[in-house]
């Protein structure tokens, strides 16, 4: 009995500050308010339903996950999105060419999980995930995530075992490299199959969802003031930055302030097909010396979850060189696991990055430790909204 009246307690806790932060005049367009409501609601359902129920539906996860993958790979999404006011299985079979069963399964629990609505007996309609999900950056994330990180997560428990369930630090010997029958890295691998790298290309245009560009939020400004920066100096270096979405994105809030440089490997490169004429683009391999020196910021955006501390720190000693004392800074956009409380997706993440890469996200002390090991001191952690991402600022120690 007094579980129970605890358990009572805390499930009016929680209505009572959600209806408190419900109440807030305008406050649903605020996002750390929105976020808030959503870590709020998540702990309310949690409480209400039976702990046998939780236990037993996240083994479930993966079918939903599937679910999804079929109805990209039928054109579901695009399908229901172009029909008005909805669309029915019978037609959905004739215009995928998958069977009608198939297709009213699917998205059985494709509705369930509100990817689309269910507005009748095997008639579906679209909604604001559904349009989401006809954009090629998010078909491609749902691809890759099943094809590259699910792929290896089924072998892990076999890899975990076989290694005594020891953390795999190596990029090129570890559970991608168990699963797949190989000894390339992930990025080797994808890089000699044209349809999976260009897959993962797409998919990390839209890397940062509904979140906005570092250079909509993060205070610039501050480093566009010094007298020795001109128009012939290199205000960022994009490195790994892949297709160039973010040094694009940076270049459309702050054009002609400086030089605009984009690296990544010579045949990512060499695959664009859309930037801007004032970004330079270099070929550069991250694991090799620095070739722009003194740019005033080097940005790393999503690279260092992908590798291991001692692969971190292999970077980082090709960039630190190239840095100017006192004028360079380091922006690393990137995960910054919280020590108690870690949201379900982040820690997921974390585990991606390891099945993968043998990468890891990391903690803010994680980061002070391992940055000052590479000659470099964090100024500030820049904390995106309460997404747990955000910008961590550094510069020579």
């Amino acid at each position: 009995m007094i579980f129970q009246s605890k358990m009572q307690l805390d499930d009016h806790v929680l209505l009572y500050q959600i209806l408190q932060l419900s109440k807030q005049g305008g406050s649903l367009k605020d996002q750390d308010t929105r976020t808030r409501l959503l870590q709020l609601s998540e702990q309310l359902t949690a409480s209400l339903r039976a702990p046998e129920d939780v236990a037993n539906e996240i083994a479930y996860f993966p079918m939903y996950a599937f679910a999804v993958r079929i109805a990209v790979d039928l054109k579901l999404f695009e399908l229901i999105n172009a029909s008005n006011p909805c669309i029915g299985a019978t037609e959905l079979s004739v215009a995928s060419g998958g069977s009608e069963d198939l297709i009213t399964r699917i998205l059985r629990v494709v509705s369930a999980l509100k990817f689309v609505d269910e507005v009748g007996e095997n008639q579906w309609a679209s909604n604001g995930v559904t349009q989401v999900m006809c954009w090629p950056e998010a078909q491609a994330a749902h691809i890759h995530k099943w094809t590259n990180c699910n792929g290896t997560m089924v072998k892990m428990p076999q890899y975990l075992k076989q290694t005594d369930y020891q953390t795999p630090t190596d990029p090129s010997n570890g559970p991608f490299q168990y699963a797949f029958n190989t000894d390339k890295s992930a990025f080797k691998y994808w890089n000699e199959r044209p349809e999976i790298i260009h897959n993962f290309n797409v998919f990390m245009k839209g890397k940062r969802a509904s979140r906005s560009s570092w250079a909509e939020w993060w205070p610039v400004e501050n480093l566009l003031q010094p007298s020795d920066l001109d128009d012939e100096s290199v205000l960022v270096v994009d490195v790994g930055g892949g297709r160039g979405h973010d040094i694009e994105g940076f270049r459309n809030k702050f054009p002609n302030k400086g030089k605009l440089v984009l690296e990544d490997q010579a045949t990512v490169i060499a695959d664009i097909q859309e930037l801007h004429a004032d970004i330079e683009r270099v070929g550069h391999d991250f694991f090799t010396p620095q070739p722009i020196k003194g740019a005033r910021i080097y940005f790393f955006g999503m690279i260092f979850h992908d590798w291991s501390d001692e692969f971190c720190l292999k970077i980082l000693e090709q960039t630190v060189p190239a840095m100017k004392k006192g004028y360079s800074k380091t922006l690393i956009d990137d995960a910054v696991l919280p020590v108690e409380g870690c949201p379900a997706i982040l820690g997921g993440l974390d585990l991606a990055m390891m099945a993968m890469h043998a990468g890891k996200e990391r903690t803010e002390r994680q980061w002070q430790d391992m940055l000052h090991q590479a000659g470099l001191k964090i100024n500030k952690f820049w904390p995106y909204s309460t997404s747990g991402t955000g910008i961590i600022e550094a510069e020579l120690i």
